[in-house]
């Protein structure tokens, strides 16, 4: 258990880095931008952040839930979560249920439910028995260890979506501004 405690503080250490850059990119985007697609078929800022929130939520859940002891390394498949979610070279289709409607967002709701969904991680993470297993629809039989690497990678993956899009959409506004 003492090594889990040693992975854990430099766990939540990256962790509290991604979401502290995720929230930044945000928060100090143009507004009149946050809801410009910056090319056909993509998210703007507001839903990668609203993408984001309800993954975090749908994470609160899972770590809530009841779980049964590992019998097996409480890390075993977060070399695999890191490789998958950290190659942008593979576009994934997210699940519906954490899909963000096409719509205007307002950016201070937007701001408000990404820092509370945060928050909720940062709050059950200390609390949770980090090493049980528990069987989600998704991800299958996966430690709530994985889960919160899970979270790592998934944050780190749409840090680089978010900063990808405010670079497209700065310079669409950019090539407006010289016109």
């Amino acid at each position: 258990m003492t090594a889990n405690v040693v992975h854990t503080k430099e766990l939540f250490s990256s962790l509290d880095e991604a979401w502290s850059e995720l929230l930044t990119n945000v928060v100090s985007t143009d507004a009149t931008i946050i809801n410009s697609v910056p090319f056909e078929d993509s998210w703007t800022i507001a839903q990668i952040a609203t993408h984001v929130t309800k993954s975090n939520k749908a994470i609160v859940q899972g770590l809530n839930m009841e779980g049964t002891p590992a019998e097996r390394n409480p890390e075993e498949e977060v070399p695999n979560l890191k490789k998958t979610f950290l190659d942008f070279t593979v576009k994934f289709k997210s699940p519906e249920f954490i899909v963000p409607e096409k719509r205007d967002y307002d950016e201070a709701a937007v701001m408000d439910t990404l820092k509370k969904s945060i928050e909720q991680l940062q709050d059950i993470r200390t609390k949770v028995n980090l090493t049980a297993i528990i069987t989600l629809p998704i991800l299958g039989e996966v430690t709530k260890l994985e889960l919160l690497h899970f979270v790592l990678y998934h944050t780190q993956r749409h840090i680089h979506q978010l900063k990808k899009t405010i670079k497209i959409l700065h310079q669409k506004q950019s090539s407006k501004n010289v016109n």
